[in-house]
């Protein structure tokens, strides 16, 4: 009774706090208007959200580490703090200056989403530690609803004041509500909090499912990340006005908080790595007919792989306790989640030596699929 009635305000302000966190899925609401105030080029915007991706890779194993030593009030301080100064950088960089802009907005943006996401999901697991891919699925949502409330404020508050206004915007709301809702976040009174079972983050490094685990996290970035950058654009050459190809992103986003809600609870039931390996498959198959939809079409096709996507990425931090145990779960979740920074920096690289569509549409299929071999080759835990 003390855990159901002492873990929703838990749970609600992980939620609240994960709206503010996925600047990633919402880069491409940003990145046309980024790019005329700050004259940056086409490429170089889009790295933007690859070099973001790596540093919340980075990020989650400092994040998971402070969780697991200092408890998830202080990480999702930190990373409230990260988050704010990463919008605040961006609002004072000077036109041109990209890499200022690198440095100054995706590192620590990327690095203050990383420190809250683990903390987050560590913490909802041990309040609710029989339906961990419930939990983790209901915080979920506020990360997954993120691109369309980032969508919603920059949209409404650039008209008035620009893009950096957007930010300044975006930092206030960010110490507000981030670093209101991490004096809520602590652990359940009979959790495991002096205990650490399960296998340490030196022994996870060297264990065959980690390999394995992290291959498959980091074939499945391309299915969204080779495309996400670029959705605004792709929109428009495929039949689309700017306002509709606009909205793909705010699109994504509720179908990305909808597969973190839906997956994470299935995989309760269905397993763990059999849902993950539908998932990866109905990736691989989605980013081949991709490639043919146009109109309307394309916004749904967008989507299912938002869906999908998000889907699978939201098992992660279950799937870790399930397989490395509770005790070091923050820490052994960002090892794990290194896998995003390998796959968010060397796909879009490679992509951009081949150019085209057809490579990308590709690459992201086979991608997947080779994720799913991955899922494989992990044991079976079906009971949760």
């Amino acid at each position: 009774m003390v855990k159901k009635k002492k873990g929703w305000p838990v749970l609600a302000a992980g939620a609240a706090m994960l709206l503010f966190s996925g600047v990633p899925s919402a880069w491409g609401v940003f990145r046309k208007p980024a790019a005329e105030e700050y004259g940056f080029g086409d490429s170089q915007s889009a790295f933007v959200l690859n070099l973001t991706v790596a540093a919340f890779g980075v990020g989650c194993v400092l994040g998971g580490l402070l969780q697991d030593k200092k408890g998830p009030r202080a990480a999702c301080l930190i990373g409230s703090g990260l988050l704010a100064a990463g919008f605040c950088a961006a609002a004072a960089c000077p036109a041109g200056a990209m890499w200022l802009f690198y440095l100054g907005f995706c590192l620590p943006a990327g690095l203050g989403c990383a420190f809250l996401y683990p903390a987050v999901m560590s913490c909802v697991q041990q309040w609710y530690a029989d339906k961990k891919g419930l939990a983790t699925g209901a915080a979920g949502v506020g990360f997954g609803l993120s691109g369309l409330a980032l969508t919603l404020i920059v949209r409404w508050t650039s008209g008035m004041w620009g893009i950096r206004g957007s930010f300044w915007c975006l930092a206030a709301l960010t110490a507000i509500v981030c670093g209101g809702g991490s004096l809520v976040m602590t652990l359940p009174p009979a959790g495991p909090k002096g205990e650490k079972a399960g296998l340490a983050p030196r022994q996870v490094l060297v264990s065959r499912d980690y390999r394995w685990l992290t291959a498959a996290v980091a074939l499945a970035t391309p299915a969204v990340l080779l495309f996400s950058p670029r959705i605004v654009e792709m929109g428009q050459q495929r039949g689309l006005e700017q306002n509709a190809a606009i909205w793909a992103v705010a699109l994504g986003a509720a179908c990305n908080a909808a597969g973190r809600l839906a997956c994470p609870a299935v995989s309760d039931r269905l397993g763990r790595r059999r849902t993950a390996r539908l998932l990866l498959w109905g990736l691989a198959g989605l980013s081949v007919a991709f490639a043919f939809a146009r109109g309307w079409w394309f916004l749904a096709g967008y989507g299912a792989l938002c869906f999908f996507y998000s889907g699978q990425a939201a098992l992660l931090p279950s799937f870790v306790t399930d397989l490395f145990g509770p005790g070091w779960a923050g820490v052994n979740y960002g090892l794990t989640a290194l896998g995003m920074t390998a796959g968010s920096l060397a796909f879009p690289l490679a992509l951009e030596l081949a150019g085209g569509d057809w490579p990308r549409h590709l690459t992201a299929a086979l991608a997947a699929a080779a994720g799913a071999f991955c899922y494989r080759r992990l044991p079976e835990k079906e009971k949760h």
